[in-house]
């Protein structure tokens, strides 16, 4: 290896490393709080699906009338 290529190794390899300390920090959330931050999601998802879904059709009727 030349010694760039090896400068390049050393730096992945402090990143790597320090990606680990990072990661040891992390306030992983418990599996009650996942389940309950997946509902919360997935609600929201539905309700802001459906509040587009009814914001469409009314513009798509809006549009036909304007256009008749």
């Amino acid at each position: 290896m030349n010694e760039e290529s090896t400068g390049v190794v050393q730096r992945l390899i402090r990143f790597l490393r320090e990606v680990w300390i990072e990661l040891q920090k992390v306030a992983w959330p418990t599996w009650e709080e996942l389940k309950g931050s997946t509902g919360v999601v997935i609600v929201a998802v539905i309700l802001i699906s459906i509040f587009i879904g009814v914001v469409d059709a009314g513009l798509l009727r809006l549009v036909r009338l304007v256009l008749r």
